[in-house]
């Protein structure tokens, strides 16, 4: 009997423990995409993802004299994440602003990509450091994705590239 009980409350012990895991990661997780989600509003909300990447070029860059979007699309290969996008840009001329100049040694122009979410309302940015991945996973689990799409609207192949080159 006490051999039972024991045995019965090591169980208990353990259903306990995997349950109170399982319910912190959860609310952590929720905590933590809602409360990034809500940053990224205030910063702007954008009828498409490469809305949201002109709105950063025009923040980041001072009288470029051209822009071109080579890529806009989904950030996973096989679409399976169509709310979490990727965006990738050529900007020439002009400067940062942070006052350097646009361009590398290795060519006249600069290459910024960055993360778009469709959430319910829009598109926002999501800095890579902000695990835009984790918080797309997050999304559809707690149903905060907006419907996003598995095609993109720039793609590699379809794009004009000219100068702009990888």
């Amino acid at each position: 009997m006490k051999r039972s009980r024991s045995l019965l409350n090591s169980v208990a012990l353990v259903v306990g423990a995997s349950m109170f895991c399982i319910g912190a990661l959860l609310i952590t997780s929720w905590l933590y995409t809602t409360n990034r989600l809500q940053v990224a509003r205030t910063a702007g909300v954008f009828p498409s993802a490469e809305a949201g990447m002109r709105n950063l070029i025009a923040k980041n860059y001072v009288e470029p004299y051209d822009y071109q979007i080579i890529y806009a699309g989904p950030n996973s290969f096989d679409g399976s994440s169509p709310y979490v996008w990727y965006v990738i840009a050529c900007v020439w001329g002009g400067h940062r602003a942070d006052g350097s100049t646009v361009g590398s040694e290795r060519h006249d122009y600069d290459q910024p990509g960055s993360f778009f979410l469709n959430a319910k309302e829009g598109w926002v940015f999501i800095p890579e450091g902000a695990f835009p991945g984790f918080m797309g996973f997050w999304m559809e689990v707690f149903n905060l994705a907006g419907p996003g799409s598995s095609q993109p609207t720039h793609d590699w192949d379809s794009s004009p590239q000219g100068e702009c080159t990888f």
